[in-house]
C-alpha cells in the first residue's frame, strides 16, 4: 500500500481535529473508520457492514434484557453473514454460509487473535479489551471480508 499523500495526511488531521472540536459520544469508532477509508490494506476483503446491534433495540426490549452483559451484532456483506455474542473478553461466533474459516480478531490496541471456524461457521475467540473496538476479517479460499469497527459489549 502507498504512503498517504501529504494532502490525505492533511485531510486526516482535519478530520481528526473537527471530530476532537464536536466531541461526538463515539469519536473513537469514528475516527477508526475513518482512518480506515485511508488505510484500507486489502482491497481484496470486502466489507461486512453492521446490521444488527442490540444495542440500539427499543427501551422495552432492552429493559426486558438489562441484567444481560452480553451484546449481539450481526454483520454482512456479499459473500457472509456473521453473528457474534460478545460477552466481556468472550466472543462466540458464527459465520454464514457454514464451512470453516479463518477468523482474525483485531483490537484498536493492535493486538490480533487467529482462530480457527469449524465446518459449521462456529467460533470462539477472547478480546484483549473488552471495552475498546473490534473488528474481524475473516478468511476462506477464494475470498475474505472485514467488518466495519464496533465497540465491545461494555460501550456503546
Amino acid at each position: 500500500m502507498d504512503p498517504l499523500t501529504p494532502e490525505e495526511e492533511r485531510l486526516l488531521a482535519d478530520l481528526k481535529d473537527a471530530l476532537a472540536a464536536a466531541q461526538h459520544p463515539q469519536r473513537q469508532l469514528i475516527v477508526a473508520n475513518a482512518q480506515d477509508a485511508f488505510n484500507y490494506g486489502d482491497l481484496e476483503d470486502e466489507l461486512a457492514h453492521l446490521v444488527y446491534d442490540s444495542l440500539l433495540e427499543d427501551d422495552l426490549v432492552r429493559s426486558v434484557r438489562a441484567a444481560e452483559v452480553s451484546r449481539m451484532v450481526v454483520f454482512e456483506c456479499q459473500a457472509l453473514t456473521m453473528e457474534l455474542e460478545l460477552r466481556g473478553r468472550e466472543i462466540i461466533g458464527q459465520i454464514g454460509p457454514p464451512g470453516p474459516a479463518t477468523v482474525i480478531v483485531e483490537t484498536s490496541d493492535g493486538t490480533l487473535t487467529t482462530v480457527q471456524a469449524d465446518a459449521l461457521g462456529c467460533f470462539t475467540a477472547r478480546a484483549s479489551d473488552p471495552q475498546g473496538l473490534l473488528r474481524f476479517r475473516v478468511t476462506r479460499p477464494g475470498s475474505s471480508a472485514i467488518t466495519e469497527w464496533t465497540y465491545g459489549p461494555k460501550q456503546s
